[in-house]
């Protein structure tokens, strides 16, 4: 059952939204939820980034590399540390900028997350099943396939519209709530193949279908508010915060 005070967070996110922020590049993604972007990564870049991830899997990434309970869901991060070689690829103080302008907040920290999915009995697919980040903040993410993805192979969904009027969801999708053993909208499936780039508003509903064939490699752009906020991100799984420090945070503030 919500709080009064859920009411109230809901409430004061979407105003800073509508008053400070929607503009910019990704302002469609007030009504849109999410957009999909071919060709955003080159397929060589893709192959190298994909090859890099297993080797950092296979333990070139101490203390950095989290997995879920079945060992389906891997994922390295603070990939930006590993990659200076190919990190204008991903256009990151441009990203910035855009998330700035879309969200109505200033980007404090912001890293890089790579994961490698592969099918295990009872995956839930990347994300751990439909989820929300959190119905209090709007977020942005993007995330770039570097693998071809069809249905079968745990594409990114999500409930389209899912972000705007929580309020008014509230009988279908309870505020507070994060997690969804079922949704009573139909999910939209993103499918693409290596270098299809992704961009969401993640305060909707989503998750990654889960995989019953080949490998998923994707990385994904996570910013925050705060300048904390990516030590918070590994504290969060159970990684240490300390490695949270890497040459991509300097590369994002010096080009901002």
């Amino acid at each position: 059952m919500a709080r009064p005070m859920d009411y109230m967070k809901v409430t004061a996110a979407d105003l800073i939204q509508r008053t400070m922020g929607n503009r910019g590049d990704f302002s469609d993604l007030a009504i849109e939820t999410a957009r999909v972007e071919p060709n955003a990564l080159p397929t060589e870049v893709c192959a190298t980034l994909r090859s890099r991830i297993d080797d950092l899997l296979a333990g070139g990434a101490p203390g950095r590399v989290w997995q879920d309970k079945v060992g389906a869901d891997m994922r390295i991060f603070g990939l930006e540390a590993y990659i200076d070689d190919l990190i204008d690829y991903f256009h990151i103080p441009e990203n910035i900028r855009n998330v700035e302008a879309y969200v109505g907040r200033r980007v404090r920290s912001w890293t890089l997350m790579a994961n490698r999915i592969t099918p295990k009995a009872d995956n839930l697919g990347s994300g751990g099943g439909l989820h929300r980040d959190s119905p209090f903040s709007h977020q942005v993410k993007s995330i770039w396939y570097l693998s071809d993805v069809g249905e079968e192979n745990g594409p990114f969904q999500f409930v389209r519209g899912s972000h705007r009027d929580l309020v008014r969801q509230r009988h279908k999708y309870p505020l507070g709530v994060y997690r969804f053993d079922k949704v009573a909208d139909p999910l939209t499936s993103v499918t693409g193949p290596a270098g299809t780039r992704l961009i969401c508003n993640t305060r909707c509903i989503h998750g990654g279908k889960p995989i019953v064939d080949g490998a998923r490699y994707a990385v994904t752009l996570y910013t925050f508010y705060d300048g904390d906020g990516t030590r918070r991100f590994f504290a969060s799984a159970g990684l240490d915060p300390a490695q949270a420090s890497s040459p991509g945070t300097e590369y994002a503030r010096r080009a901002h």
